[in-house]
């Protein structure tokens, strides 16, 4: 019986993660659509791609493969550069460390921005309760976010947070910012971009 609940609740966690990789991909589709800026989805870029391999993650330690693809659920393009990678999460339980591991890597290597975008779904229990606290009373992850990540863009989109009260939000401030912020920061920093990368002939990402 245990085994099954375990499922049941993976299943619900990965059809609501995906219902809210469209959301946001919508919503930014929608805002680019007089800008340069393309979306793709990380599952659909194949491994044979000029973008895979910029993306793609070094394994070498191991003697088995070269390379994995990391957290990536979104990529951000003016052209053939890529501007910033996001990680689309409905709550932290989990996995906000490997969103923080892809962060630093990206941030080590690249100009590539790793952002990621939040429902948040709350922590869990009986009420709403937002993972992310205040600027004043910052929870670990606000802390993390503010040190590993470029931004954290969160809409409290109610299919997405059915514990919360209408008058209950995640208090935003500092690194937390509202998602209607993110078209303009993915603009600005494809702007930023286009001066410090030459990119010479297109190549086929």
């Amino acid at each position: 019986m245990y085994d099954e609940s375990t499922r049941d609740h993976q299943s619900r966690v990965s059809t609501s993660g995906k219902a809210w990789e469209n959301y946001v991909e919508r919503f930014l589709v929608n805002q680019f659509k007089s800008s340069e800026l393309t979306i793709k989805r990380g599952n659909q870029i194949r491994e044979d791609t000029l973008l895979w391999k910029k993306l793609s993650i070094p394994t070498k330690a191991s003697t088995v493969q070269d390379s994995i693809w990391g957290d990536i659920d979104l990529v951000v393009l003016k052209g053939d550069i890529v501007v910033a990678v996001i990680s689309c999460k409905t709550s932290l339980h989990g996995r906000f460390t490997e969103t923080l591991f892809y962060g630093v890597l990206f941030r080590m290597w690249s100009r590539v921005k790793f952002v990621l975008v939040t429902s948040d779904t709350g922590r869990g229990g009986e009420k709403w309760q937002s993972e992310w606290g205040t600027p004043e009373m910052p929870t670990k992850d606000r802390m993390l976010a503010e040190s590993y990540l470029e931004g954290v863009y969160v809409d409290n989109v109610p299919e997405f947070c059915p514990k919360k009260n209408p008058d209950d939000h995640t208090v935003l401030g500092g690194i937390v910012r509202p998602i209607d912020e993110l078209p303009c920061d993915l603009k600005k920093w494809a702007e930023e971009d286009a001066k410090f990368i030459y990119t010479g002939k297109q190549q086929k990402l």
